[in-house]
């Protein structure tokens, strides 16, 4: 993670909006700002011992970091220094699992375009439309992915796991 020590003024335009809009922090009070997706860590009237025990909490392994640590944060700093590093913390986690997911889908892969090559059930357009439309009709149970990739990744598993069946019946 990159550390980068300067003044609200200093911070790219992107994080003084962060800092302002999004996490509602007025400029004199501005210590911390983290930006996840450029591994950037911007500070301002913060010891360097303090940002490094951060990072440390920040690319922890840990699932929850809530902890005498997290609580001494928020006491000395508040919840805006608090807060982001709980943030950073979601991010750099969300990050880990992306990677391990890429990593899975790229051993996969393969096998899926075998299977495909000579699939165990016909491919089925019209189930497929049928059950993309009736899932689009406001069933929103899982907010990151669309409904109807949902529905459609959890109806081929139960195909395949011969939970369901719909062979003989769309003929």
């Amino acid at each position: 993670m990159d550390l980068i020590k300067c003044t609200f003024d200093e911070l790219p335009s992107a994080m003084q909006m962060h800092v302002l809009y999004c996490e509602k922090i007025p400029v004199a009070e501005y210590r911390l700002a983290i930006w996840s997706n450029k591994d950037t860590l911007y500070y301002n009237n913060l010891p360097e011992k303090e940002v490094v025990r951060f990072i440390s909490l920040i690319e922890s392994d840990k699932k929850f970091i809530n902890n005498r640590t997290m609580d001494s944060i928020y006491k000395k700093y508040g919840w805006a220094v608090y807060n982001e590093i709980h943030e950073a913390h979601s991010a750099y986690l969300k990050k880990g699992r992306e990677k391990v997911a890429e990593q899975i889908a790229q051993e996969y892969f393969p096998i899926i375009e075998k299977a495909m090559n000579k699939p165990s059930i016909p491919y089925c357009d019209e189930l497929l439309k049928a059950m993309s439309h009736l899932a689009d009709k406001g069933h929103f149970k899982f907010k990151e992915w669309s409904t109807n990739q949902a529905y459609i990744y959890f109806m081929g598993y139960l195909l395949g796991s011969e939970k369901l069946e719909w062979e003989g019946r769309l003929s």
